[in-house]
């Protein structure tokens, strides 16, 4: 995906934050929210998620919301607008 980001959309390296804990995407939406903290990153900034179809759908229905609130007590994101078939717009919370 890095690889991806950088010969064919063009992003810089140096503004790709990845993030090597997370097991599951929920603990990844939660890992983004602290990285872009960390960061000092304004979090009123929509955020892009992109993964292949049926992930995408995932992230931006109510099964991931859930999943996030019954694993961790409370949801990292909040959903905006969809942009593609595969890439949703977040807020992290």
């Amino acid at each position: 995906m890095k690889r991806f980001l950088i010969e064919t959309m063009h992003i810089p390296e140096k503004e790709i934050i990845k993030d090597h804990h997370a097991r599951h995407t929920s603990t990844n939406m939660r890992n983004c929210a602290r990285l872009i903290f960390r960061y000092g990153i304004p979090m009123d900034k929509p955020c892009i998620s992109s993964s292949n179809k049926e992930q995408s759908h995932y992230i931006s229905g109510k099964g991931m919301e859930n999943r996030c609130i019954e694993e961790q007590g409370y949801s990292a994101y909040k959903n905006g607008n969809r942009i593609s078939k595969t890439e949703d717009e977040l807020f992290l919370r």
